[in-house]
């Protein structure tokens, strides 16, 4: 995969409707068991074979993802994943490739996001400045489908990262 801007033109191939729906309505869900911290959730949304390049390591598999994932945990608790401008092009054999914008809001404290949990229908004030954007990144997906039909994540690009470290709390 390439860093090169995106092409204005439209993949060839192109990409059906139904498809690209799919394709965004997944790589959006997948946040939701990071929002929750599910680990094993997810790492169902994951191939068997799936190689993750981020920032801080490559992980191939799901093994070593899972201890990515396990060192990766603290700062995500208290924080809230959203997904934009989402761009679907075909990829290898018959896998697409999702490639969008990840923002990254710390909308609690790490040690106090179990209130999310257990209040949810609560409004949460903080004197940090909270809710607040602490990244931002460009990722892509590159995803397959199972042989029931459903997708899983076999190659995830998180480049072009941008932190506010200051409120990794």
């Amino acid at each position: 995969m390439s860093t090169s801007a995106m092409p204005l033109a439209q993949p060839r191939p192109r990409i059906d409707a139904d498809t690209r729906f799919e394709a965004i309505d997944f790589v959006n869900r997948v946040n939701f068991p990071f929002d929750r911290w599910q680990p094993e959730e997810l790492l169902g949304a994951f191939s068997d074979d799936v190689i993750v390049d981020h920032p801080l390591g490559r992980s191939a598999g799901k093994e070593e993802l899972a201890s990515f994932l396990k060192a990766y945990e603290p700062i995500t608790h208290g924080v809230r994943r959203h997904n934009c401008n989402h761009v679907i092009d075909a990829g290898p054999g018959d896998d697409i490739l999702v490639t969008y914008y990840i923002l990254l809001i710390r909308i609690a404290p790490s040690t106090e996001a179990g209130k999310l949990k257990s209040a949810p229908m609560e409004i949460m004030e903080y004197g940090e400045h909270l809710p607040k954007l602490i990244s931002y990144a460009m990722v892509t997906d590159r995803l397959t489908r199972t042989e029931t039909g459903d997708w899983r994540v076999r190659h995830k690009r998180v480049e072009n990262v941008a932190e506010d470290k200051a409120f990794h709390f």
